[in-house]
């Protein structure tokens, strides 16, 4: 059954009013009528089922008749800094990342990335990266929508405080350490935060800042990935090897 998102603040009384492309899916494209049952979820992972009261051209209200706390099926959070890429690289990283149960994906830009966004024209690509999430998340049946934050800086992501979380920062130019390696030895893996660089790869500098907060730079092995099929690959690897994938 196909499911729609709803903002939790927007049920009232039991009764929750979808309006625009929601609606207009729910009215025109699926055809729904009146008294058919329907599954919504919000952010926070609540899945709800309910039953169309009323709906015309412009929205759709729905009694809310039961409602639950969706089980992923995982326990692990991680996020995902990524640096700004080419074309359309950063929406099927969304996407992809949303469908592999990323809790959070932080844009950045780094001495290598090419994309430079003025203040406004960021703020509407992050909008439009959220907006993936949510779609992708819909179809996929993810319950918690992973934030798509503001684009920050290198570094002012390597200097946030990530306590707890096994920190990773993926450069080809690693000779030692390898991801298998890291998470096989890392016990009780609950939080991870690894960092993508762009399709340049990291600068030297990047990679020993980094290093100096407490990230570990890894390797993947000795074939080249572009940005989006290591962002991909990583997020499938630790959800194999944290046991909930595969």
């Amino acid at each position: 059954m196909p499911r729609f998102y709803i903002e939790k603040e927007s049920i009232h009384n039991n009764t929750v009013i979808i309006e625009g492309s929601e609606a207009r899916h729910i009215g025109k494209v699926l055809r729904l009528r009146e008294h058919d049952s329907i599954t919504l979820f919000d952010c926070n992972g609540t899945i709800y089922t309910g039953t169309i009261i009323k709906k015309d051209n412009r929205q759709v209200q729905v009694r809310i008749d039961d409602r639950c706390m969706a089980l992923e099926g995982h326990d692990i959070n991680i996020i995902l800094g990524q640096a700004l890429a080419k074309g359309m690289k950063m929406d099927l990283i969304v996407q992809k990342s949303t469908e592999l149960g990323v809790s959070r994906i932080i844009p950045f830009s780094s001495l290598r990335t090419s994309m430079r966004y003025d203040e406004k024209k960021a703020h509407d690509r992050v909008s439009h990266w959220q907006k993936i999430a949510l779609e992708s998340a819909k179809q996929s049946g993810i319950r918690h929508i992973p934030a798509v934050e503001k684009v920050a800086t290198f570094k002012s992501l390597a200097v946030r405080n990530f306590d707890g979380y096994l920190k990773i920062i993926l450069w080809e130019e690693e000779n030692a350490l390898r991801l298998r390696h890291v998470l096989k030895t890392s016990h009780a893996l609950k939080n991870v935060i690894f960092l993508v660089g762009p399709e340049g790869g990291f600068d030297r500098e990047e990679v020993a800042f980094a290093r100096e907060k407490g990230f570990s730079s890894i390797s993947l092995g000795d074939t080249v990935l572009r940005t989006e099929t290591v962002s991909i690959s990583v997020l499938s690897i630790i959800r194999y090897e944290t046991g909930d994938f595969g």
